[in-house]
């Protein structure tokens, strides 16, 4: 396992210093990274975004809107949010925090959710209306825990009772803060952290969104790229929630390199063109 974690650690430092070498085109690479985040992570829930929809929620600038996209396009902007918010908070408190907060876990999900103050009235002022008592009566609603045992569900595996949701919470910030947890490689303590989230499934919607946003949280926080779980993979990632933590952190690993692959990939060919044309 230590070699493994030595290959991505080095594969993640080449495409970092491709990122500083290749200044003027690293933003373009990053928008194509975080297009392909957003798409993939909602494609794990069963949401397929097309391009189209991406490019008019992300670049406003670059496609016109159809009004009928709009839900859509709300959509991909609150979860645009949470992942500038995952950069912030990781440039803040850098891999010296290694504790995951309520507070935090609340935020990410208020962004995906759209529930935020900013959110609603980017959302009031796109739809050119106010929310009715039914509308802010259900988001209130699906804002906090989960409240019963959903029967038909996207994910299949055992998740907590309602009643133990915010003491098995509790349970894993406390443990995110211990000796123990801090001992771990960052890739390890990215895995246990949405693997043992994902068994609470705190919320009705986006705990996988979330899950998914606390790894890449410590995966930042440690100078890592963000690690996409690609759709394909959508099958094995639910089984391997099913599984002992090992067997999520194999899938995770595979995400990451994956990831710095494609990466490192992107920055050679484009090196291996700049040296064809002088």
């Amino acid at each position: 396992m230590k070699e493994r974690y030595q290959e991505i650690d080095e594969k993640n430092e080449t495409l970092r210093d491709y990122l500083g070498i290749f200044k003027d085109k690293s933003r373009d690479f990053l928008e194509k990274f975080e297009m392909s985040w957003i798409y993939h992570d909602a494609a794990l829930e069963g949401t397929v975004y097309t391009q189209q929809e991406l490019v008019s929620a992300l670049f406003p600038e670059r496609a016109s809107m159809d009004p009928a996209m709009i839900p859509v396009v709300l959509e991909v902007r609150n979860h645009k949010a949470a992942c500038d918010f995952l950069r912030e908070e990781a440039s803040t408190t850098g891999k010296k925090q290694t504790q995951i907060t309520l507070t935090t876990i609340k935020r990410i999900h208020d962004l995906l959710c759209g529930s935020t103050p900013e959110a609603q009235q980017a959302r009031a002022n796109i739809e050119r209306r106010e929310r009715t008592e039914k509308e802010l009566t259900k988001e209130r609603e699906r804002s906090g825990y989960r409240k019963d045992m959903p029967l038909h569900r996207t994910y299949f595996h055992e998740i907590a009772q309602p009643a133990k949701i915010q003491p098995m919470l509790e349970k894993l910030v406390d443990y995110t803060g211990s000796a123990e947890y801090r001992e771990f490689h960052p890739i390890k303590q990215a895995a246990v952290v949405q693997h043992k989230f994902m068994q609470i499934f705190p919320f009705t919607e986006n705990s996988g969104k979330v899950g998914r946003m606390l790894t890449n949280l410590v995966l930042l926080r440690n100078g890592y790229m963000p690690a996409i779980i690609h759709s394909i993979d959508r099958q094995r990632y639910y089984e391997s929630l099913r599984g002992a933590e090992g067997v999520f952190r194999a899938l995770l690993m595979d995400a990451i390199e994956n990831s710095l692959d494609n990466g490192v990939k992107y920055f050679k060919d484009m090196s291996r063109r700049y040296k064809a044309i002088n």
